[in-house]
């Protein structure tokens, strides 16, 4: 199998991932602290059924690994993740998505979403959901040790 369909098949759902999250945010009430908003965006937005977690597993360790070819796709839609959560953030906080503060979020976020994939990978449990909600508290409290 080429690089380009593995890129294609690893990508489409991320793709898709992050088009549900955009969703999820435009409909979240405008009192919800920020990063409340995007950690329910994206918890919403990462609901898998048990039989789609060993692929999903796949599809995480592939996107981390050093795969060749796919490392040039990943800057396209890790962007696109972050450009989502700085878009949201930019219209709550009355700035523009490319300024500072958006930027800064989005990809703060997507570090510790990434850090709670790969670590669940890793881990080759059900939990991804709970690592993802960990780390987005634990952020939303400056890195305070949340259980």
């Amino acid at each position: 199998m080429n690089h380009d369909s593995v890129s294609g098949l690893q990508w489409k759902a991320f793709d898709q991932e992050v088009e549900t999250m955009r969703e999820l945010l435009a409909g979240l009430p405008g009192e919800l602290p920020v990063l409340e908003a995007v950690r329910r965006a994206v918890l919403g937005a990462n609901q898998y059924r048990v039989g789609d977690l060993a692929e999903l597993r796949m599809r995480v360790s592939l996107l981390a690994g050093p795969v060749p070819g796919l490392a040039n796709d990943d800057a396209l839609h890790y962007g696109a993740w972050e450009r989502a959560v700085s878009a949201y953030v930019g219209r709550r906080s009355g700035q523009p998505a490319d300024s500072l503060y958006p930027i800064t979020v989005g990809r703060v976020v997507l570090a510790v979403c990434c850090a709670a994939y790969e670590y669940w990978a890793r881990r080759a449990d059900g939990d991804l959901s709970g690592y993802l909600d960990a780390a987005l508290r634990s952020l939303a409290t400056g890195f305070g040790y949340v259980h």
